[in-house]
Order: structure tokens, then C-alpha cells, then sequence
């Protein structure tokens, strides 16, 4: 085979072709690619303040007092004298059942006393006149023994019969029924004519009083161990010592009750089912915005504590919906912090526990940050607001 000049230039310019291909992986072996710089991380310095323990729990109002208005005597009702669902007085009378019958028992008990009182007149008069005459024996002791028997028989029966008198009285007093306690009434059950019965099941309205309310408020038995371990380590200058434990109420609309509660006592027995116990607060209800049966958010004042207020941006939840931040360490190394968060202040949490005084929290977008990243850590605002002094 001949070996001509085209065959070598085809041969020189495939070499060249190959060694123009070679040239970057030689160079990609030598040359190392520059280190990447940290991420730059800004952090607020955490610093204790006096903040007020506040506990949110729920809370249901129960009235003061409640009257069912039952009838004391058997008859028909004869009129009503109130305005349904107004509000009204202690002895104000409500209704008045047919009175003729209980009159009619008066009259006739009445008769029967005078009856009797007519007869013991008769009695004493006749044992005045068999004093002497016993004496002289003109009448025999006999007589006079039997008069004396009768006397103090009469006296038994008048006093059965001013009894009958003070019963009659008191039945055709009941025919009028009265308000017990002031408050507002409920509907009426029984209408005119209706057949009222003492035994009845139901009542024929209820009275509600509504000012002053009480607030029977829920609270975990684990609450309140916390709240009174910190109250015997000193971290609560103030807890249920005080004379009055302050309770602010949210109604179900979200808007804040203008009158401030006072909690009154917690019960010393807890629910077994739910391990919690019942506290007690008292309202004033003026305006009768507060029903019976209601239900509101009691956000009770515990007292004043040490803690921190982190910016709500920081603060980040697991899966679990624990919540916790990131620290910045002293080699400016993050590292992932559990805390315990209490409440909401405008914009920062109120955190008790979980953080160290002068601790750098990671602020700057903490979810684009990882535990054990190193960063440039520098002070300064979060986006939101800053930490106030």
C-alpha cells in the first residue's frame, strides 16, 4: 500500500485535535476550586427581662345564683304578671293561682278556732264557779276534775287549730308566686288556665341572675404544679398569694370583655378524666353581656418573671410542633436550641426557658440555615423589629 501526503496531514491534524481535547482535563487535575465563604448570619444578643406570666385557658360563665319558680300549692294559674325575659326583684310577684279554694280552707279553719276559743271561755268560766263551790263540797271533785280535763283538752285543740290557721294562711299566701332573688326571668312553661301541681317536674320559668357573674376556669393539673414549683424556687414574685389573681376575658368573637375578672378560689379535687381542676373567678355583668352557658378565653395574670423576648421570626417549628431556634456558638457554629415559648407580645415570644443570657439567636432567615453550619456572624435588626431594651 502506497503512503501518500494526504495520509499524514490527515494523521497530524487528528493528533492535534486530540491533544487540544486532553489540554483541559490536565488542567482540571492541577488547578483546585477556591474554598466556598461562610454564609453571613445576623443574630440579636438574648438578655432577660421582667416579663408578666400570663395563662391562657378556657372558661365557662355560670350565674351567681339560679331560681326555678315552682308552685307551692295545687290550682289553676289565674294570671301572669311579669314580661318574659325581663328582669325582675326579689318577692315581685309572678303569678297568681286560683285563691278561692285556699280561702275558702281559711275561713273554715278561722271558724273552727273560734269554735274551740268559744268553748274554753265556757270551760273557765265554769271551773271559776266549782273553786269555791269544791271547797264547801257542793260539788263533787268529780265534776270538778272532769271540767279541768275538758279545759286543758280544749287548750290541745286550740292550739291544732291555730296551726290549721297559720297553714291555711301560708297556702293562700302560695297562691301568689313570688320571685326569690332578682334577677332575669326565662319564658313562661304554664299559661293562664293551666293546671299547676306541687310535684311537677318542671318549673314554670327560671331566674338567672347575671350581675355578678362567675368564671369557672379549666386548668391542667401540670400547670399548676409548674406555677407553684416556681413560685417556691422564687422565679414568680407574685402568684396566688395576692390578694386577687386579675383575669382578663376574650369572648367568642375575639374582642376583649371591658370588665376585669377576679379569681376567687381553685378547687382542692381534680377531674380524673381530664387531670385538671375548676377555678373560680368573679365578674362584674352590668350590661347582662354575659350569659349563662358561655364560653370565653380566661387569660389569667400569674405574676411577673424573668424571661425573653424573641423576635417571631426566629423561632421555628418541628414536626412535632415543638418550637425551637438557632443558636450562633462561640466558633460561629449553629446549633438548634428547644425552647419553651409562653405567649404572644406584639411582635416578639415571651420565652422562659431554653435560653442563656447573652446567647446569640440567629435572626436573618433561619430556615435557609442548618445545625453545625459555619457562619459570619454579625449583629443586627431582623427584618421584622428589633429586640426592645
Amino acid at each position: 500500500m502506497t503512503i501518500t501526503d494526504s495520509f499524514f496531514t490527515k494523521w497530524h491534524k487528528g493528533c492535534a485535535a486530540f491533544c487540544v481535547l486532553l489540554l483541559p482535563l490536565t488542567a482540571c487535575k492541577e488547578q483546585k476550586p477556591a474554598p466556598k465563604p461562610a454564609a453571613k448570619a445576623n443574630f440579636i444578643l438574648a438578655h432577660p427581662q421582667d416579663v408578666e406570666l400570663l395563662v391562657d385557658l378556657t372558661g365557662r360563665i355560670t350565674p351567681m345564683r339560679v331560681s326555678e319558680v315552682r308552685p307551692q300549692v295545687n290550682g289553676y294559674l289565674y294570671k301572669r304578671l311579669f314580661e318574659e325575659g325581663t328582669d325582675v326583684t326579689k318577692d315581685q310577684q309572678l303569678y297568681q293561682v286560683d285563691p278561692r279554694p285556699y280561702q275558702a280552707a281559711l275561713d273554715n279553719a278561722q271558724g273552727k278556732l273560734n269554735s274551740d276559743l268559744a268553748t274554753l271561755r265556757t270551760q273557765t268560766l265554769k271551773l271559776k264557779r266549782y273553786g269555791p263551790l269544791k271547797n264547801m263540797d257542793a260539788v263533787s271533785r268529780q265534776d270538778y276534775d272532769d271540767t279541768l280535763a275538758a279545759q286543758e283538752a280544749t287548750k290541745a285543740i286550740i292550739e291544732s287549730d291555730r296551726a290549721n290557721v297559720r297553714q291555711a294562711q301560708l297556702n293562700l299566701e302560695y297562691t301568689g308566686i313570688n320571685a326569690t332573688i332578682s334577677g332575669r326571668i326565662s319564658r313562661s312553661i304554664q299559661t293562664q288556665g293551666a293546671l299547676m301541681a306541687t310535684n311537677q317536674t318542671n318549673p314554670v320559668a327560671i331566674i338567672t341572675q347575671l350581675d355578678p357573674v362567675f368564671v369557672d376556669i379549666i386548668q391542667p393539673t401540670a400547670e399548676q404544679l409548674r406555677l407553684r414549683n416556681r413560685m417556691a424556687n422564687g422565679k414568680l414574685e407574685t402568684l396566688r398569694g395576692a390578694a386577687h389573681v386579675p383575669v382578663d376575658l376574650i369572648l367568642e368573637d375575639n374582642s376583649r370583655y371591658p370588665l376585669q375578672a377576679n379569681l376567687l378560689f381553685t378547687e382542692v379535687v381534680s377531674n380524673q378524666e381530664t387531670g385538671s381542676v375548676i377555678q373560680r373567678a368573679i365578674v362584674r355583668n352590668p350590661d347582662k353581656l354575659l350569659l349563662s352557658g358561655m364560653y370565653v378565653r380566661a387569660v389569667m395574670h400569674e405574676g411577673m418573671e424573668k424571661g425573653f423576648l424573641i423576635p417571631q421570626e426566629a423561632v421555628m417549628r418541628g414536626l412535632d410542633e415543638k418550637p425551637y431556634l438557632y443558636i450562633i456558638n462561640k466558633d460561629n457554629v449553629v446549633e438548634r436550641r428547644d425552647i419553651e415559648t409562653q405567649r404572644m407580645q406584639e411582635t416578639f415570644w415571651v420565652t422562659t426557658k431554653g435560653i442563656n443570657a447573652g446567647e446569640k439567636i440567629l435572626v436573618s432567615n433561619p430556615t435557609s440555615y442548618r445545625p453545625g453550619q459555619k457562619v459570619q456572624s454579625e449583629e443586627g435588626r431582623t427584618p421584622v423589629g428589633e429586640v426592645p431594651e
